[in-house]
């Protein structure tokens, strides 16, 4: 860094700028490289055209629902961490301007972008793309940017054209008489926060006061393709090919900057683009050697480069871009990179990749040490590794001694040290390999050597340790338990446990766990990691995690376990944090879901682990976490872990339905007979787009939110018209969720065989099939009643025929000859007399026959039922003083002969019944003919009848009520009584129309009144 003061006087301010700032990077400052390694703090994703990614991106914004939106030579393309959508361009925008070099959001949340190609601006409204009515556009639009009064402003390059501003609904060319240079190339515009308009060209450097309407020079000279930046304090910064440096406060009269260093440039810079995250470091692209970036710029901190040697898409990179959730954006000329803060990161030094992997181990103070090939280095509390000793063989075992030691094992040796320092060497008996150490409570010291068995120092020195008669293989490493007693790992298959001269082996078969990779030993048990799961031993028995109900247990290599409690493992998964409650509470219930948190190679963990002996995982004092890996060391302050705390913002991207696709629908009616959809929807959570978990559910459809888990649609089919209603939820990659989502309202219209008026015409034609059907039957039983009628009466008629052919005819004869015989004899014979008598009663033998024989023929007319009941009713012996009338209702209609004859026996049997019983004054009989029925209503005002005669509906000994309803039931009719005590009796007969009436009407009403026998 160089004093930035100086080089406020043109052009050789310019040349004394290089100078310095060469000077800085060979005496001074460590050149940054296109291949120094990357932010270790940062993840680094990276999308190419593999993926989607338009050609050249060339600038970056986000809008409030959350879309990236990309500049490219391909034109205008929005991002939603999956898929790159095209935008195309209005509908009347000129042929040919297709790349966006510059993208703008502005405070109202409007999208403006600026076009090559002499294409002006557009913005983004109601979905689609409308002109901005930019007189006039350049050639280029290379920046657009807002001011604190909401104008636009737009850099378009040279000349008059150059610059243009857009305010109240007008665009205004800036010009000379704004005090901008007509010759000059405008490279870019700052509008800073106190509402100055920074105004860099290709030579100078401008400044507009808020108000103003000139700009003024400040007599600093830039290169050619300088950027501005102001950071979180309100310094504005400026980085051209010359370096980054930090501007003097010209509008105040400053010409001294706050901090006079400057930054000097990785490379040849051909232009750059810089900003300030949110933690007051400074990004920046150079278009030609990546890009680079200077943590905390005011305190003079370290610039670090990345380039395509590190990962990134391309060294030319162009844009860069910092959005909602945090994450840093470049666009480059063949894709789109991320640098996301991550949680694990890698630790440097040691080196990554060591040839004979790595050792960890924490001593009693909670320093932790690690070891790879012949160094060993030491990292303090809340500091980072050196190394403490180097040039000794290569680490062969490193574990924790007593009274804050570590032990470190070499060929033929066990060191201690204490501070990083030796204080005692101990030689072993040979220099056979050693697999892993440990020192336990009383202060043994116990060395796995594998082939050469067990080894144990005490006060008496090195002493061979015989494993328990029986015992599976070899010692592969030691461990101490919580109660500070060595356990011994034979071959992976099976433990040891030595508790003072006592040892005890457990077999892989009672663990449980099927090869063990890791033993932990702490206050809540003894924890055993292996291929099958994570066994714990405790109060004398194994309780057994299994990874067919947790699969991310597998191989677990390292466990610890701390005061805040959390439990913290690793293995070829990533490195798992569960409440240790939550642990325990899972030994108890095994099948349960254990609640979480994966960080895997998303999250920095970008390799897998060490399949050497030792720990693999370490704890330093200071909380932070050490971790091993095949390709270097990393690691996790879990004081200090990042999480995504903003909600997802959650977006319907489009329905299609019948090979439409409608794009970011708001409500939607759909075609008639659409029966089969999809729903796209997306949630614009960026970081780790990968883990964004949905729900979703179709109101109507779904009974319940539906887990698609990552997936980004939704199928419906056989779905029936109506409306419906679409909700989408989100959650982020830290398990953020948004619930209220998104929704989309839409209304399949029916077909007309899907229509109401389809319906209800189904409904009457059901209706009126039932009623055709009934009517067909009541034709079908009133031809079975008739035909059986017909018979009857036909039977009837044969029956009175053959009685008056025969037997009456025959008695007649009989009575003719004795009454010739009786006349013969003389008149005072007793004899005579006799016979006389018994002529008489032969003669109402027959006047009784020939009623009969007239009964048993059809009474009356079908089509004079009036005339026909009246006559019965004159026939029955009311008193004279009884009143009979007989009246009609209705277009009489001439009934069935068959129904008028049943119908005038149930009359002389209702009537007798009245003469009989009722005593009644006064008798009314109404006939009527309705379309749907024939009835007849015989009502008297006499004594009425018993209750439960009613109920019953006849009289015991009694058949006359019996009779009428069998003769009732026959014609399928209605037969009915009202009556009480004291109230009259009524009889109600009503026989249906289409077995009452013949197809011939009649027009007729009368009322008839009997009264005394005569009318």
């Amino acid at each position: 860094m160089v004093p930035a003061g100086c080089c406020d006087t043109g052009g050789s301010g310019l040349r004394l700028a290089l100078v310095m700032a060469g000077l800085w990077a060979l005496c001074c400052a460590q050149p940054v490289r296109a291949d120094t390694p990357h932010p270790t703090r940062f993840t680094h994703g990276s999308w190419t055209s593999k993926d989607g990614v338009p050609s050249m991106v060339q600038s970056l914004a986000q809008t409030r629902d959350g879309y990236l939106w990309l500049g490219t030579g391909d034109g205008l393309y929005r991002f939603d961490g999956v898929t790159f959508e095209h935008i195309a361009p209005a509908p009347d925008h000129p042929r040919g301007a297709i790349p966006v070099s510059a993208v703008l959001v502005t405070r109202k949340g409007e999208l403006w972008a600026g076009y090559s190609g002499s294409g002006g601006v557009e913005v983004y409204r109601g979905g689609r793309m409308v002109r901005a009515g930019m007189p006039d556009p350049p050639g280029e639009i290379t920046q657009l940017a807002e001011d604190l009064d909401g104008a636009i402003w737009a850099v378009g390059g040279r000349g008059r054209r150059a610059l243009k501003r857009y305010r109240a609904g007008t665009w205004q060319g800036i010009d000379s008489s704004w005090g901008v240079p007509d010759k000059e190339f405008v490279a870019s515009v700052l509008a800073a926060r106190d509402g100055t308009l920074w105004l860099a060209t290709n030579t100078q450097l401008l400044f507009l006061r808020h108000g103003a309407k000139r700009f003024e020079a400040t007599g600093l000279g830039v290169a050619e393709g300088a950027s501005m930046a102001e950071d979180p304090h309100g310094h504005v910064w400026l980085s051209d090919p010359s370096g980054t440096r930090m501007l003097p406060d010209y509008p105040r009269g400053a010409r001294v900057a706050a901090n006079p260093a400057v930054f000097p440039p990785s490379g040849t810079i051909r232009r750059t683009t810089i900003l300030f995250d949110r933690e007051g470091s400074l990004w920046g692209s150079t278009f030609t050697s990546g890009i680079f970036r200077i943590p905390a710029p005011e305190a003079a901190g370290q610039p670090t480069g990345f380039g395509t040697a590190n990962g990134l898409s391309s060294n030319q990179a162009v844009a860069v871009f910092q959005d909602r959730e945090g994450n840093i954006w470049v666009g480059t000329e063949m894709g789109l990179d991320q640098f996301r803060i991550s949680n694990v990161s890698r630790v440097d030094p040691p080196a990554a990749s060591s040839a004979f992997g790595y050792l960890i181990a924490a001593d009693d103070t909670g320093t932790v040490y690690l070891a790879s090939g012949p160094t060993l280095y030491r990292a303090d509390p809340g500091g980072e590794p050196r190394p403490v000793l180097t040039g000794q063989d290569e680490a062969q075992a490193l574990c924790r001694g007593g009274d804050g030691t570590i032990w470190l094992g070499l060929p033929g040796r066990m060191i201690r040290l204490r501070g990083g320092k030796p204080v005692e060497t101990l030689a072993l008996p040979d220099r056979a390999l050693s697999f892993g150490c440990g020192e336990d409570s009383s202060g043994r010291l116990w060395v796995a050597r594998f082939d050469h068995g067990l080894l144990m120092r005490d006060a008496r020195g090195w002493r061979r340790i015989p494993l328990p008669p029986g015992a599976p293989g070899r010692p592969q490493d030691v461990v101490i338990d919580g109660q500070g007693n060595p356990v011994i790992i034979l071959d992976r298959h099976a433990l040891v446990r030595i508790t003072g001269s006592i040892a005890t082996a457990w077999s892989n078969d009672r663990i449980g766990v099927t090869g063990i990779t890791t033993v932990h030993g702490g206050p809540d048990g003894l924890f055993v990691g292996g291929g099958q799961g994570l066994a714990r031993y405790r109060d004398g028995r194994f309780a057994r995690l299994d990874i067919a109900d947790h699969p991310w247990l597998r191989g677990v290599r390292g466990m610890v376990q701390t005061r805040a409690g959390q439990t913290w493992m690793v293995n070829n998964h990533g490195i798992i944090r569960i409440a240790t409650a939550d642990l325990d509470r899972a030994f108890a219930h095994p099948g349960d879901p254990i609640p979480h948190k994966l960080l895997d190679e998303q999250d920095g963990f970008a390799s897998r682990t060490q399949r050497s002996d030792g720990l693999q995982m370490a704890a330093g004092s200071d909380g932070r976490l050490w971790f091993l890996t095949r390709q270097g060391v990393v690691r996790v302050d879990p004081n200090h872990l990042v999480r995504n705390a903003a909600p997802p913002p959650v977006k319907i991207r489009a329905l299609t339905a019948d090979r439409h696709r409608y794009v970011d629908p708001a409500s939607l009616t759909l075609g008639r007979g659409t029966r089969n959809l999809s729903i796209e929807y997306t949630a614009l959570s960026l970081s780790v787009p990968s883990r964004v978990r949905f729900r979703y559910m179709l109101e109507g459809v779904d009974k319940d939110w539906v887990d698609p888990g990552t997936r980004r649609q939704a199928f419906y089919t056989n779905l029936a018209p109506g409306t419906y209603r679409f909700r989408v939820i989100a959650a982020n990659n830290d398990g953020v969720w948004n619930h209220t989502g998104a929704t989309l309202e839409f209304t399949i219209r029916p077909t007309f065989f899907q229509s109401w008026p389809f319906y209800a015409l189904c409904v009457a034609a059901a209706l009126l099939a039932t009623w055709l059907v009934y009517r067909l039957r009541l034709r079908r039983m009133a031809a079975r009643m008739r035909m059986r009628l017909a018979e009857r009466l036909a039977e009837r008629e044969r029956i009175a025929r053959e009685l008056h052919d025969t037997l009456l005819q025959g008695v007649q004869a009989l009575v003719l000859r004795f009454q010739l015989v009786a006349d013969d004899m003389p008149p005072d014979q007793p004899a005579r007399r006799a016979l006389e008598e018994a002529l008489d009663r032969a003669d109402d033998v027959l006047a009784e026959g020939r009623d009969r024989v007239r009964d048993l023929r059809m009474i009356g007319a079908p089509d004079d039922i009036e005339h026909m009941i009246l006559d019965i009713a004159r026939k029955q012996a009311f008193d004279s003083a009884t009143r009979i009338h007989v009246s009609t209702e209705g277009q009489s209609r001439p009934l069935d002969p068959l129904v008028c004859d049943e119908v005038a026996r149930i009359a002389n049997e209702a009537l007798f019944n009245i003469w009989r019983h009722a005593h009644a004054r006064t008798v009314e009989v109404v006939i009527g003919f309705r379309t749907t029925a024939f009835t007849v209503r015989f009502r008297d005002d006499g004594v009425g009848m018993a209750l439960d005669i009613v109920r019953c509906g006849e009289k015991p000994g009694h058949f006359g009520l019996t009779g009428m309803r069998e003769r009732a039931r026959k014609l399928g009719a209605e037969f009915g009584i009202d009556s009480g005590p004291g109230k009259g009796t009524e009889i109600v007969l009503i026989v249906p129309a289409g077995i009452a009436y013949t197809s011939i009407r009649k027009g007729r009403k009368m009322a008839v009144t009997a009264g005394d026998g005569d009318d």
